[in-house]
């Protein structure tokens, strides 16, 4: 295999994380948890930046493997799972519990596909793969801004 092949699979199976056997997608949830809290800015304005710039990669690297494994939304891909976990808890205190809220409100929406996400994730290529986990972050961030504004 090619060495730029390896790169691809290794940032869009996150550091191998969409090879476990079960729930890989979770795994990556967890991970995009952690590196969130480690290294995500508290000031919004860089938050967006970083939002948008892993949004743009993940739609790429995400298209480029499904061509690699030549197979749609493979689940070994899960950079999208790592960025739409980003969208859930992003402009967020970085407490235990919204973190943690963040992240089990992602994974149902996600594995749910409520509404109209069903719909978004048949959308061709790393866009198709990336877009119904951003929604699913972005349904997860609202209402959890919601319960911010109702306990703060």
């Amino acid at each position: 295999m090619k060495v730029m092949n390896k790169i691809i699979l290794f940032f869009s199976s996150v550091a191998g994380l969409g090879y476990i056997k079960y729930a890989p997608g979770t795994f990556s949830s967890l991970a995009g948890i952690l590196l969130w809290v480690l290294f995500a800015p508290n000031h919004y304005i860089f938050q967006i930046f970083i939002l948008f710039i892993t949004f743009i990669i993940a739609v790429l690297f995400s298209s480029l493997a499904e061509d690699i494994y030549n197979k749609k939304d493979d689940q070994r891909i899960v950079i999208d799972e790592l960025v739409g976990v980003w969208f859930s808890v992003a402009f967020l205190p970085k407490t235990f519990i919204f973190l943690f809220l963040g992240f089990i409100l992602f994974r149902i929406s996600d594995i749910k596909k409520l509404l109209f996400i069903k719909q978004v994730q048949q959308i061709k290529g790393g866009l198709g793969v990336t877009v119904d986990d951003i929604i699913a972050g972005i349904f997860a961030n609202i209402i959890l801004q919601a319960l911010r504004l109702i306990i703060h």
